[in-house]
């Protein structure tokens, strides 16, 4: 049948101005709510690594003499997640990234977790390299869940050594994984009618994902240049 027409928040992912692009940042597509508005609708790689960011991170220069930071194993990049977001969570939301992949081992981009870092909320891991291609793996956990749940995977050609732009956006039912500004894949998402509950202690991490889950990532992730 014919699809279903997009959404102007899932329109909105397709084609980023570049400059956009030239970051890691979770672009937030919720309504405007007296609760929230407090809080930025971007959260951007430089709130969560810190500026300067710690010494097991480096700056260099990436494409276009971007600034880029290098994540070394034993980078700590992770804050509290309610710092930066609220509670409950945004519902529709999208993650942005640019990155060059370093290893051919898996490691976590991106992880929201719980207050003990056992769970996954939200987060975005690159599985190890086999035969020139990889895995990027969406996880979204609902509360109250024993184990972090992958709610998606989109097998890609391999990320290793290349600048990469990538983007999964969540709206509704679905998650949309886009290469390069094109849409790549549309996968249903499996969830509740509810939102994610964040606690006190709630994590939100770059590169790892706490004790959520024991592979971090060696990854070059750029920032905006403005």
């Amino acid at each position: 049948g014919t699809p279903a027409p997009r959404s102007a928040a899932t329109m909105r992912v397709r084609c980023f101005p570049r400059r956009l692009l030239l970051g890691f940042f979770v672009w937030l597509a919720a309504p405007a709510s007296p609760q929230r508005e407090n809080f930025s609708r971007e959260v951007g790689l430089l709130e969560l690594i810190g500026d300067p960011p710690p010494d097991q991170i480096t700056k260099i220069y990436g494409p276009d003499k971007s600034p880029a930071y290098v994540f070394r194993p034993d980078a700590n990049a992770g804050q509290v997640a309610r710092y930066h977001l609220p509670s409950p969570f945004y519902r529709d939301f999208s993650l942005l990234f640019y990155i060059q992949s370093t290893s051919d081992n898996a490691g976590v981009l991106f992880a929201l977790t719980d207050a003990s870092q056992s769970i996954i909320y939200v987060g975005v891991k690159l599985s190890e390299v086999k035969d020139g291609k990889q895995q990027i793996i969406f996880y979204y956990t609902e509360p109250g869940s024993q184990n972090s749940n992958v709610a998606a995977t989109f097998t890609v050609p391999s990320l290793v050594n290349l600048w990469t732009r990538f983007a999964l956006s969540v709206r509704d039912y679905n998650v949309v994984l886009y290469m390069e500004c094109e849409e790549f894949k549309m996968v249903h998402l499996e969830r509740s009618s509810g939102k994610i509950e964040l606690e006190e202690g709630a994590g939100l991490f770059v590169g790892q994902a706490g004790g959520a889950d024991p592979d971090k990532y060696q990854v070059s992730l750029l920032i905006s240049s403005e």
